[in-house]
């Protein structure tokens, strides 16, 4: 599978999906295969600079998965909901199926997967999401989202400046290229807010994550 590159502001559609400012702080938008595996593709066209490695991130994901499913990826519910939320991602992670069209239970969770990414490269992820719903009146709504995730367990700082960042829209997930200065430092643009379960799971697991609170980087 080919990845398709957007990179002009005024004339590629996918620059509007992304509530940045400024947008010039955006270099490219790069759409990989669109098997449904795109979420771990884009991941790994940063991590491995090459879509085609999907599966050895899923692999790396797997890892630190089952090292914590007991604690910072423990989903909060009843014992019968958290075994199954388990073994769901864990065939989600296991699964090599392309494309998976027909089964949304083995693709990217917007949920749990940034998080997981953070925590198996030790960077930082952005996950943005553009939603359009059309109402009854024929009116088009249209919603920005973004959150912060940052790692719990490690990170080294010269990493902070290097976030994962991922854009799905319309069932798509593109792979976000940020622009960067003559000197190589990101351009500074609007950063969006932390995950809300990033200071529970500090405060539920202390001797598992980190003393420093790499949030206060951002």
């Amino acid at each position: 599978m080919t990845v398709t590159t957007y990179r002009n502001i005024k004339k590629d559609v996918v620059f509007r999906y992304l509530n940045v400012e400024p947008i010039t702080a955006v270099a490219a938008f790069h759409s990989v295969g669109a098997d449904r595996n795109c979420g771990f593709r884009a991941v790994s066209f940063d991590v491995n600079q090459d879509q085609a490695k999907w599966i050895t991130v899923k692999a790396d994901m797997l890892k630190t998965y089952l090292k914590y499913k007991d604690t910072l990826f423990k989903v909060v519910d009843t014992d019968v909901v958290v075994q199954f939320e388990e073994q769901r991602m864990i065939k989600r992670l296991q699964s090599t199926k392309s494309p998976c069209l027909d089964d949304l239970h083995l693709w990217f969770s917007t949920f749990i997967c940034p998080q997981l990414v953070a925590d198996t490269y030790e960077r930082p992820v952005i996950m943005y999401c553009y939603v359009e719903n059309c109402l009854k009146t024929g009116e088009k709504r249209i919603n920005y989202e973004s959150q912060w995730y940052v790692p719990l367990i490690n990170m080294q700082l010269a990493d902070s400046s290097k976030p994962i960042t991922l854009l799905l829209a319309f069932s798509h997930f593109y792979y976000v290229e940020f622009s960067h200065t003559p000197k190589g430092r990101m351009k500074k643009f609007n950063k969006p807010v932390l995950n809300m379960d990033h200071q529970r799971l500090r405060n539920d697991y202390p001797n598992l994550c980190n003393p420093t609170d790499y949030s206060v980087l951002f």
